[in-house]
């Protein structure tokens, strides 16, 4: 196993550790610090940037050759880290504990050290690993935000009013699909130089927003959480399949969401974050879609279609089908046919 000491602040001597001890240069655009790894270490990257106000972010997107320790040491109060795993896992510890915290893909952590204390990160040799760090020197923070965090709830006016780390902290959970968004937003923007740097403070605040939104709504019972995790997407994908496959025998929004281990409000907001409808409009969009092909490649009856599809009523198919497509089913056939 390879072995690194990083310093901790600000993120500009972050990257130049990382130079140092890889052996070779780093880039700077902006203010914008970037190291690219070494053929001998590994493919990939690692980037970081500070803004103002005691914010920065830090994207480590690399494999390495070799299992990789970085050990994070400063004599100065450590950031505040919220770490995100996009992509493979990493080995999380506090620098005076053997406690080891795995972080798996779609999860994250918020973690603040001791005092002094340090992290140590562990890095898998071989695997591609994706990780963003949200790091946050909470004194300057404080001066921003000292308002905001005193009108905070207590957990979170806690978090960021401990400037001098007087307590340890740590959060596990499932990052929420709006954060997944966020960060394939960044990963898709293009442009360069003011234009990057706006954006990438823009989203590095709507990022702790979220996650601040989410450490509120997992304090909640597993049933009342609203958030839908990255993780759960499948869930929803289930439910798609179970829809898709069982348009003649549906039961209501509640069994679905049974049925794949959600509650109603995830499965809706599912939904809509992939598709934009509701679980009732992409159920009936699936429907007509459906009878359109059946009236168009199919001797069935229209009757027949309806029962196919899951629709009891002729006049309400009619009307549904007439309003999507200018036309009524009987005369889409004959049309269709004629053509």
């Amino acid at each position: 196993m390879n072995t690194l000491q990083i310093h901790s602040l600000p993120l500009k001597d972050v990257i130049i550790d990382f130079a140092k001890s890889f052996g070779t240069d780093y880039s700077e655009t902006c203010k914008e610090y970037r190291v690219d790894l070494p053929k001998k270490w590994g493919i990939g990257y690692i980037r970081g940037i500070n803004f103002e106000g005691g914010l920065g972010i830090i994207q480590y997107a690399c494999t390495f050759h070799e299992a990789l320790e970085i050990q994070f040491v400063v004599d100065e109060i450590h950031p505040l880290k919220y770490l995100f795993c996009l992509d493979g896992h990493l080995e999380h510890r506090f620098a005076d504990e053997a406690n080891i915290h795995t972080l798996e893909q779609f999860q994250n952590v918020i973690v603040g050290s001791r005092r002094q204390n340090g992290h140590i990160h562990n890095f898998e040799k071989q695997m591609f690993t994706d990780i963003y760090s949200l790091e946050i020197d909470r004194q300057k923070f404080k001066t921003k935000m000292l308002c905001e965090i005193n009108l905070a709830n207590t957990k979170l006016r806690k978090m960021f009013s401990d400037d001098m780390a007087e307590f340890q902290f740590y959060y596990k959970g499932l990052y929420s699909l709006i954060l997944a968004v966020l960060f394939q937003e960044i990963s898709e923007f293009e442009h360069n130089g003011l234009i990057h740097k706006l954006f990438l403070e823009g989203k590095a605040y709507q990022i702790l927003t979220q996650q601040l939104i989410q450490y509120d709504d997992d304090e909640k019972i597993e049933l009342h959480r609203n958030l839908l995790r990255k993780s759960e997407v499948r869930s929803i994908l289930e439910a798609v399949s179970l829809i898709d496959n069982n348009l003649d025998g549906l039961g209501s929004i509640r069994t679905i969401a049974q049925k794949v281990g959600l509650n109603g409000n995830k499965i809706q907001d599912g939904f809509k974050s992939i598709y934009g409808l509701t679980v009732n409009a992409y159920i009936q969009k699936t429907r007509l879609e459906v009878a359109k092909n059946l009236l168009l490649k199919t001797d069935y009856s229209i009757q027949e279609i309806m029962q196919k599809v899951g629709w009891n009523s002729k006049s309400y198919f009619s009307k549904i089908f007439r309003d999507t497509y200018q036309v009524s089913p009987s005369d889409f056939r004959k049309r269709h046919l004629k053509d």
